[in-house]
């Protein structure tokens, strides 16, 4: 039997990546068959298949948005590297866009250490929303990518499409979150995250697009580049994805904090009225979805400058409905939470 300890390397990696009695339980059995005359790879190759199998059996999805928050930001640090002249008169856009990702990365950690059942059940909601979130986000920019040439109603069902189901989707993260939960602050914590991920999921998908097909990019912006003025294209691409990226790290996070409160805060001045009233709400939505639309539709019928007076209101009137899905249909499916309220 060996006296030796372990790889200190990997025991402490097993014991940070995979917490809990579980992770102690697998740490100790591991420790214990080394010992018996297991080598040292077979400890390592052991200590990483567990990391990676309490990844894919996270249902927060935190260790996977820590990976893919430092996926985004070494694909920034490439896209930079591979044009520095991107940064323009100062580095103060890729700064910015670097600490903000850290932002993420940490978040994600935060995630991805939680342990308390109810904390977990909100972020697996806010994870599952989030997921959902993303993948509208990627097909929308997709279809933008590689069908661009769009007729303008194409254009406006896409683009006003997919911010109704991204404001629908964080207003349904807080609303199941607080379902589940009964916590306002969960609640709100679980939409940040449904945002978060969907950023991650979104950001890795747009700049691993940028560097294979680069030349498409440049291509796709070539009008706002010649009038930008700069002299590579290239870094042109590469710009405009740090500033895309700078709006959308702060703008989503943003949104995600009001529409995961007010689906909350719907959802529990629901559950305490009759179910009549669920049932009048579930009559009246399609209405306010339908007429928000309509705003939208003819807001893309009149001058630029005449549009935002529309466009607001269709949003917001579109949104109050998407936001009341969820909790309309958790009040008529009769579902009660037994967990008692928090604050």
């Amino acid at each position: 039997m060996k006296a030796s300890h372990p790889p200190i390397l990997a025991t402490k990696l097993l014991g940070q990546l995979v917490s809990g009695p579980h992770g102690d339980a697998l740490a100790g059995d591991l420790i214990e068959q080394y010992r018996q005359g297991r080598s040292a790879v077979w400890f390592w190759r052991q200590a990483l298949l567990a990391i990676v199998v309490s990844f894919t059996k996270d249902r927060t999805l935190g260790g996977p948005a820590v990976l893919g928050s430092l996926l985004v930001l070494l694909l920034m640090i490439v896209s930079v590297g591979r044009h520095p002249s991107s940064l323009g008169s100062g580095s103060g856009l890729f700064i910015m866009d670097l600490a903000l990702l850290s932002g993420y990365g940490a978040f994600s950690i935060w995630v991805w250490r939680q342990r308390r059942p109810e904390e977990r059940e909100a972020l697996a909601a806010g994870a599952q929303t989030g997921v959902i979130l993303g993948a509208v986000l990627i097909a929308s920019h997709a279809i933008e990518w590689f069908a661009p040439v769009e007729t303008r109603a194409a254009q406006l069902v896409r683009g006003a499409g997919s911010v109704l189901i991204m404001l629908g989707l964080l207003g349904a993260a807080g609303s199941a979150a607080w379902q589940r939960t009964r916590s306002t602050m969960l609640a709100v914590i679980a939409g940040l995250w449904c945002g978060s991920l969907a950023v991650v999921i979104l950001l890795s998908f747009a700049l691993t697009l940028n560097l294979a097909f680069e030349a498409h990019a440049a291509s796709w912006l070539h009008e706002p580049f010649v009038a930008s003025g700069m002299g590579d294209a290239g870094a042109f691409v590469v710009r405009n994805s740090l500033e895309a990226a700078s709006e959308i790290l702060v703008r989503i996070p943003i949104a995600a904090l009001v529409l995961a409160f007010s689906g909350c805060v719907s959802n529990a001045w629901m559950m305490k009225r009759p179910r009549r009233l669920a049932v009048l709400a579930a009559w009246f939505t399609p209405f306010f979805f339908v007429a928000g639309a309509a705003a939208l539709w003819y807001a893309d019928s009149l001058d630029r400058a005449a549009r935002p007076p529309f466009v607001m209101a269709g949003v917001l009137t579109a949104g109050i409905a998407l936001c009341g899905a969820h909790p309309i249909w958790s009040s008529l499916s009769g579902r009660r939470g037994d967990r008692p309220r928090r604050s």
